[in-house]
């Protein structure tokens, strides 16, 4: 299966300075029309990371979609790749935080300041630059993980109509009248809260509105039914504004679900079952030979560890596939020898150029 292709970020059109004149914003966000109405609003909002005040844009991408802004300034959207609306990373349509995480050897891993005079200076200096001097590094440096959990295809379920908390609580009037413009009093009875982590309630709830409608639904006062109102308001629950600034600074629960997808994707098994090499990394010179031993023997006899001081790794390889299956079983995000916690994951294939040689790393 060949590698899939990121969602190309959006393009300001010709005669307009993007950031300016246009939104810094992912195709998601601008939607499948190629034809949309663009309300700009000189210095009308206050970003929501860094306070400053800037050209806010607002469109609808879609009829079925709700009304869009910017909700960041273009200059704290550019310091980090991403979307001014979404907040997305405009490269891989990826979670900032889980971009940061996985680009190759921590390349443009940069720590960002979050308040104070700091942060206005950084911004400053940002407003001043080109726009290609600044997104330069971004999307250069990512590795083959990166990639692979980069969205092929835009999602534009991320542009449906807010939740009728209303209709959540059994108390919308609007939605009688068919007046309500939000989920799912509007008729748009999909809900990507519930999709990823609750699949049967998803199925329930939809099976449910499809057959009685969002009236008789939001009536229903079931213990089927209040429970997943139940998920669908915890969905909701926090500051938006707090919100939007752990998604910035990756340290959002979408960020951290994305993290543990990718942590998973270390330690599912290779296909070629000749891979018996387990890649230690993130290292230092206290740990030794003798140390790696102590913490790997106990799951199946050990053939070589080598040692890749320049990349601050290490190679063991079992003499069975099942004790290195084994072995990442326990010690993947578990590992910790002298005080530092190793990374473990599976080394490559093996490449033949006449003789065996070891797995590479990541």
């Amino acid at each position: 299966r060949g590698v899939r292709m990121p969602v190309a970020p959006a393009q300001a059109p010709d005669g307009l300075e993007s950031g300016v004149d246009f939104p810094i914003v992912c195709e998601v966000c601008l939607g499948p029309n190629p034809y949309i109405r663009m309300i700009k609003q000189v210095n009308h909002k206050e970003c929501k990371v860094s306070g400053r005040v800037f050209n806010s844009f607002r469109w609808r991408p879609g009829a079925e979609a709700r009304y869009k802004e910017t909700v960041i300034s273009p200059e704290v959207a550019r310091a980090k790749g991403v979307c001014q609306c979404c907040l997305m990373d405009m490269e891989f349509n990826l979670p900032v935080g889980v971009r940061d995480a996985l680009m190759r050897d921590g390349a443009n891993k940069e720590e960002l300041p979050q308040s104070g005079v700091n942060q206005s200076y950084y911004y400053d200096q940002v407003a001043k630059q080109s726009r290609e001097d600044v997104e330069a590094g971004y999307g250069k440096m990512s590795s083959d993980k990166l990639m692979k959990m980069a969205r092929s295809s835009p999602y534009y379920d991320r542009n449906l109509p807010k939740l009728c908390s209303f209709w959540l609580k059994g108390a919308c009037a609007r939605v009688v009248e068919g007046s309500c413009p939000f989920r799912p009093c509007c008729g748009t009875f999909r809900f990507p809260e519930l999709a990823s982590q609750h699949q049967d309630m998803h199925k329930q709830l939809k099976e449910m509105l499809d057959k009685d409608g969002a009236i008789k639904v939001m009536r229903d006062k079931s213990a089927e039914v209040e429970a997943i109102k139940e998920r669908l308001k915890e969905s909701q629950r926090g500051s938006r504004d707090q919100n939007i600034r752990d998604r910035y600074h990756g340290t959002d629960q979408l960020t951290s679900k994305y993290i543990d997808k990718a942590d998973k994707m270390d330690i599912e098994p290779p296909a070629d079952k000749e891979v018996k090499t387990l890649y230690v990394g993130t290292m230092g010179a206290q740990v030794n030979d003798k140390d790696l031993r102590d913490k790997f023997y106990a799951y199946g006899e050990i053939a070589t560890i080598n040692f890749a001081p320049n990349s601050n790794a290490a190679f063991v390889t079992y003499t069975e596939r099942s004790a290195a299956e084994e072995a990442i079983r326990k010690l993947h995000g578990n590992l910790v020898v002298n005080g530092v916690k190793l990374r473990v994951m599976w080394g490559k294939a093996a490449r033949k150029y006449g003789q065996q040689t070891d797995g590479g790393g990541p």
